[in-house]
């Protein structure tokens, strides 16, 4: 009977342990080496895509800076605040990791409107934005500010630069 716990326990924790890691491969998504993945695919197809892309991502990190930088809203569990980068980190409002892939995903969509991307696109978006809450690093008014931003950023960008 002991075995049988032992073997329960175990396999809650490979749960945890699958759930854990799900979550985190799906913030990676919205992290810069993720949009440098991208980056990488866009240099052989289209380079001036490439610089509208990162001219995006980059408006998209600011705006998101000074937002956070503005409100300094606190996150799920809070972080320390004693730098400007601290500041900018413990900030949740809106989520940066949300922007990124909703900015990235605007303008591939943009530039390539089709209907499976545009799906891909948004599951994409909705994956980022649901590990964040799961992770308890952000409330649902912040990855929905963050779709928000990193979308219209991206559309004002591609729209001023295409």
């Amino acid at each position: 009977m002991r075995f049988l716990g032992i073997a329960t326990m175990s396999n809650r924790l490979l749960q945890v342990s699958v759930k854990q890691r799900f979550l985190e491969l799906a913030t990676f998504v919205g992290t810069p080496p993720f949009y440098f993945l991208i980056c990488l695919l866009l240099l052989p197809l289209n380079q001036y895509l490439l610089v509208v892309f990162l001219v995006a991502v980059a408006a998209t990190e600011v705006v998101c800076a000074v937002i956070k930088l503005v409100t300094r809203t606190e996150r799920p569990t809070p972080r320390k605040r004693e730098t400007l980068y601290d500041e900018y980190d413990a900030s949740s409002f809106p989520s940066a990791h949300t922007a990124r892939i909703a900015s990235n995903m605007a303008i591939l969509v943009l530039a390539y409107p089709t209907v499976i991307l545009t799906v891909i696109g948004i599951v994409l978006v909705a994956i980022v934005a649901f590990s964040r809450v799961a992770l308890q690093e952000h409330y649902l008014v912040d990855v929905i500010a963050g779709a928000i931003t990193g979308a219209l950023v991206s559309y004002f960008v591609y729209d001023y630069l295409i």
